[in-house]
């Protein structure tokens, strides 16, 4: 294909993808809540010890480490080592680790329910960090209220000299995480609340709506991005297949619940720093290409909404893939290479 019409062609997809695609066209409210708690409650969910590790080992590991939720902390995972028990310690080191329900437990997510173990709310924290913010509520904090700031190993009660978004913040009766979670929090909240509707009013009718002001701004200003979008695909892979809707189409959180929000593009997906490269899907011509300085290869995995893999195959940066058949709707493709990842959300008309 000639160079010109190739990006001729580049140029035209990239233009439709920022078009609009939403879940669910037409619903809002309640209606939409109910539409997709029936859709997607998954019924399929693995223990107490299998999500645990599941989660340090599979999707929370970067590299070969893993990151405390609210202080980014890094703690190192050997292959050969039972994560849970290697993360914890004795569970008094600053460093120990465990696992923090983002909906507490006292708040409708206990033992015997569905929401204990549904790994979208699920995050490694400092074992720390977690007794401190117990069932404390999500919410903003003045900087002057603050009692405790929390930076990897650090805590202190002043606040920092400088820096101050790296740092979760805990408060009278509210917790702050750091500023580039917040959106994933959210969504995780706003999940949990919809599937797990009747558990959350019977353990705390007012919980929900103490923070919602809150999570509808998180859920704004800190867009999806690729690691979000990535955790979600390998997350539904153990939960029967079944995504984070809240994470694929980011109109459900305006439509259900926070009518003041502005539009968002349900197709886009914020840029991550993952690597220096983009996948692009030719929608003109039913291909894929990543777009990149290099001639490197790239595993890609292409995902219905559900999280089901629908396609998956190798692809050279520069080189066009096969000719590709999907269905009109919204999928979400996944390139590899290595630590490096592309995440990318693509429409077919």
């Amino acid at each position: 294909m000639p160079y010109v019409r190739l990006i001729f062609l580049l140029l035209l997809t990239l233009m439709m993808q920022t078009g609009h695609s939403q879940l669910y066209p037409g619903l809002d409210g309640e209606n939409l809540a109910d539409a997709i708690r029936e859709d997607f409650t998954p019924v399929v969910l693995l223990n107490d010890s299998e999500v645990k590790d599941t989660l340090y080992a599979k999707i929370f590991l970067r590299a070969d480490s893993v990151h405390c939720i609210y202080s980014n902390l890094s703690r190192y995972l050997p292959d050969e080592v039972d994560p849970s028990q290697w993360l914890y310690e004795d569970g008094l080191s600053v460093e120990s680790m465990n696992l923090e329900h983002g909906w507490p437990q006292s708040k409708g997510a206990g033992d015997g329910t569905g929401g204990n173990t549904n790994m979208y709310h699920l995050y490694p924290s400092r074992t720390g960090i977690n007794s401190d913010r117990a069932s404390f509520r999500y919410a903003e904090i003045n900087d002057n209220q603050t009692q405790r700031w929390y930076y990897k190993e650090v805590e202190m009660a002043a606040i920092p000299p400088g820096n101050q978004n790296l740092y979760s913040e805990f408060g009278i009766g509210a917790f702050e995480p750091r500023e580039s979670v917040k959106g994933d929090i959210a969504r995780a909240m706003f999940y949990f609340w919809t599937i797990y509707r009747s558990d959350a009013l019977a353990a705390d009718p007012f919980y929900f709506d103490s923070q919602l002001a809150d999570l509808c701004l998180w859920h704004d200003q800190d867009p999806v991005d690729n690691e979000e979008a990535e955790r979600n695909n390998l997350i539904a892979q153990y939960q029967g297949g079944l995504n984070n809707p809240f994470i694929v189409d980011c109109s459900l959180v305006m439509r259900a619940y926070c009518s003041d929000l502005p539009e968002c593009n349900p197709v886009s997906i914020k840029p991550g720093n993952s690597a220096n490269a983009d996948l692009v899907f030719l929608s003109a011509l039913q291909q894929f290409i990543v777009i990149g300085e290099d001639d490197i290869k790239w595993e890609v995995v292409v995902y219905d909404l559900f999280g089901r893999p629908l396609d998956s195959f190798i692809l050279f940066e520069g080189s066009l893939s096969a000719y590709k058949v999907f269905p009109s709707g919204l999928f979400v493709a996944t390139a590899r290479h290595g630590n490096e990842m592309l995440t990318k959300k693509f429409f077919v008309p």
